[in-house]
């Protein structure tokens, strides 16, 4: 395991050529960023989707059981209704 200095100065080390890269290539920034979006982008429109099909799931459901329980309630005999 490195000792702390050791670790502080391959860091900085590591910055600078990161700095050096991006100086030399400044569009990167830009390009990284969108390029990272899309990712992003995905996760929300599957979520967003998940969520729409959750609820729909759930009033099929509903409409499910109140189709059950009307089907099994009794039919109410109503006397002299033909008349």
């Amino acid at each position: 395991m490195q000792i702390p200095e050791e670790f502080y100065q391959e860091m900085q080390k590591r910055n600078e050529k990161e700095l050096e890269i991006i100086s030399k290539i400044p569009w990167l920034i830009p390009a990284t960023v969108a390029w990272m979006a899309i990712p992003a982008a995905i996760c929300i429109r599957g979520f967003w989707k998940n969520r729409q099909l959750k609820n729909q799931l759930k009033i099929e459901r509903e409409k499910t059981k109140r189709a059950t329980l009307r089907l099994s309630e009794p039919k109410k005999i109503r006397p002299f209704h033909n008349c």
